[in-house]
């Protein structure tokens, strides 16, 4: 029996969006597994929606694609905890090789659009060569264009998403967040 082949898609989902969801469509038709690993503390220092609020978003997304192939893969936090420095970012690589530990029979690849596969920004991912020689890149296309940084644009001008943009209940959640004073 071949080993179970799992993609790791990490993003911000900063909020997470349909354009995530078709990502993780093409994935579907490669892996066994998609694992959807919100960032905890972005390697390139992207100011993010509190964490907690990403990852039942996350979640959202997840029930909302409804296939048991895919979870919510909450670990960036407990490698966050673990390292000595509180500042340092958890980086892609520690994901994979966590992920790796947890799952070592699999077959991983991190699943990367087209932003991050362009070389100009893959060769800023630390240890880039090493993740691309341990375990593979695989790129999807970008079929769906929703950013999440047009959907806090517009929810910044009271407009909040469509569900062209994401489904309904991320959307609640979103806004949910917003509203909510304990992270203002």
């Amino acid at each position: 029996m071949a080993a179970a082949s799992i993609g790791v898609l990490g993003s911000a989902f900063n909020p997470p969006h349909n354009g995530h969801a078709d990502v993780v469509a093409q994935a579907l038709a490669e892996f066994d597994r998609v694992l959807l690993v919100p960032s905890y503390r972005h390697a390139f220092g992207k100011n993010m929606l509190p964490y907690h609020w990403r990852l039942q978003m996350v979640a959202a997304l997840v029930e909302a694609i409804a296939d048991d192939r895919v979870a919510l893969f909450d670990i960036e936090k407990s490698l966050a905890e673990m390292q000595d420095d509180p500042m340092r970012p958890v980086y892609t690589y520690d994901v994979l090789a966590e992920t790796e530990r947890r799952f070592p029979n699999a077959k991983i690849a991190f699943i990367v659009g087209p932003d991050n596969a362009a070389t100009s920004t893959w060769q800023k991912f630390y240890r880039g060569d090493e993740i691309v020689a341990r375990w593979s890149l695989w790129p999807a296309a970008e079929r769906i264009p929703v950013r999440s940084s047009d959907i806090r644009a517009q929810v910044e001008l009271g407009i909040y998403p469509s569900s062209a943009q994401c489904p309904p209940e991320v959307a609640r959640l979103l806004r949910a967040c917003l509203t909510d004073s304990s992270h203002k």
